[in-house]
């Protein structure tokens, strides 16, 4: 009889956005490190794997603490709201302090550290304990002259703990050489699993990123991902896959503008799952078509999220409420979300799971991005905004969610007569190939007046109108007045 093969089983650590990144969660019952330089949350994801542990998931924890006291742990952790005091009375938490240095005596070169492990594995069975962590290895380390042998009994404490059928978690600092390894290079006997964190420059602050070096035996996303350390604990932002199928876009389902002749020269409106890029220059309207856009879709009955990149908030509410709409309203109905973000120092992946969060929280069918070209003008480069693109791409895709993304083009006005569309690169960011589909708003000089024009250069798998047409905005209104003519 052949042989069933079983995977590797995995432990939720509970750290939001973690487990999707870790495909599952860490090895059950194995040794996991994490390591980083001083200042990038070592120990918050040490204390949120216990606590989420404990309160989440009914798994009891210990704690071997060979840096800080536990009453110093206890009263850290406090900020978040979480309360180990109450937890060690109740048996669901236990300690292990090896923080003095006396805790095990140095003979020589020679050490014996049955001691501390039946220190830790009292501790286990005292609170029938299923999560193990140990804050700060390195500490340990450093008490002892041999480190050969040190490695050697961290092993054994790694394949005692796992007899025991915990999971660990182990902190170590990484050295700043560039190598990537630990102080006192522990990877090798620590090596079911390593997560990396690190601190990037930004502009005006530190970006926290981690990132998985291996885990053995299973999968799990690979590449830097962003994560944040809130008054709740850890939040880490996994990169979206993008599938490449059409999934849920659907052309006989039509996204209307509510602008009667724009409608008619969508051949009905904008397919449901398509990303549409709005391309204009400053005065152009970019702003006031996604807002009509938006507005048609609470008529419609659908919920919508405004995505705001230039202007605050309150001054779009402004805008909006001398067009009519009152978008106050919509929010306080919870018909309308706004997602906005710092341009200084702009995180791609937080501001992505904003954006998912804000459409998953009230249904929203529409979004409107205003505007892309400003991710671009912060800290986010070409492929940086293009990776973003495509991931939210695949999600809106997934959820049959039409977006409008505005886009600030560089060239103002039409050229020579007899040639209106001027030297518009739509290209810059290589947008045109993420997107289904290109409006563009544009000036024309002619004579001694500006006119503004649109036309529809791009929309996927659908029919559209190829002509070039005039258009006017007025107080609560955009008007389609004719096609034009030279």
């Amino acid at each position: 009889m052949e042989e069933i093969r079983k995977g590797i089983s995995k432990l939720n650590t509970g750290i939001k956005g973690l487990d999707e990144m870790l495909m599952g969660g860490l090895p059950k019952g194995r040794a996991a490190l994490i390591t980083g330089p001083t200042g990038t949350g070592k120990t918050v994801f040490l204390n949120s794997f216990i606590y989420l542990g404990i309160t989440r998931y009914d798994e009891n924890g210990v704690y071997v603490t060979f840096e800080e006291t536990p009453q110093d742990i206890i009263l850290n952790v406090q900020g978040f709201g979480w309360d180990y005091k109450s937890l060690v009375e109740n048996k669901r938490l236990a300690f292990v302090d090896v923080s003095p240095n006396d805790v095990i005596m140095e003979i020589g070169t020679n050490y014996d550290f049955t001691p501390l492990f039946k220190r830790i594995e009292h501790a286990i069975e005292k609170v029938s304990a299923k999560r193990v962590v140990l804050d700060c290895i390195d500490a340990f380390f450093a008490r002892f002259l041999n480190k050969d042998a040190v490695r050697s009994s961290l092993n054994q404490i790694a394949v005692h703990l796992k007899s025991l059928g915990v999971t660990t978690l182990i902190s170590g600092e990484r050295t700043s050489d560039g190598s990537g390894h630990t102080r006192y290079g522990i990877e090798e006997f620590v090596s079911d699993a390593v997560l990396e964190l690190d601190l990037v420059g930004g502009q005006q602050q530190f970006l926290r990123t981690i990132c998985v070096r291996k885990i053995r035996g299973t999968n799990y996303r690979s590449g830097l991902m962003e994560f944040d350390i809130t008054s709740e604990g850890i939040e880490v932002f996994p990169k979206i896959p993008y599938k490449k199928i059409e999934m849920n876009t659907d052309y006989s389902i039509r996204r209307k503008f509510g602008i009667r002749q724009l409608d008619r020269m969508l051949y009905g409106g904008i397919p449901q799952g398509h990303m549409v890029l709005l391309s204009g220059n400053t005065g152009t309207g970019k702003t006031t078509f996604g807002m009509q856009f938006l507005v048609n879709g609470i008529k419609e009955g659908e919920n919508v999220v405004f995505v705001a990149l230039e202007e605050p908030i309150e001054q779009l509410k402004k805008t909006a409420k001398n067009h009519g709409w009152d978008f106050e309203r919509f929010q306080k109905e919870g018909r309308l979300d706004f997602v906005s973000t710092d341009l200084i120092d702009i995180r791609n992946d937080r501001l992505l799971y904003s954006i998912v969060n804000a459409v998953n929280c009230i249904g929203a069918s529409r979004v409107v991005i205003d505007s892309v070209s400003s991710l671009m003008s912060a800290s986010m480069n070409e492929e940086q905004v293009r990776q973003f693109l495509i991931q939210l791409s695949g999600f809106f895709k997934e959820k049959g969610v039409t977006c409008i993304m505005n886009y600030l083009t560089g060239s103002s006005f039409g050229a020579v007569k007899g040639q209106l569309m001027s030297n518009i690169m739509t290209n810059d960011m290589r947008l045109s190939s993420i997107t289904d589909g290109i409006i563009l708003l544009l000036y024309v000089e002619r004579g001694q007046s500006v006119k503004k024009m649109l036309n529809i250069l791009k929309l996927r798998g659908s029919k559209h109108s190829k002509e070039v047409y005039r258009y006017e905005i007025e107080k609560g209104r955009i008007s389609i007045i004719e096609k034009y003519e030279e």
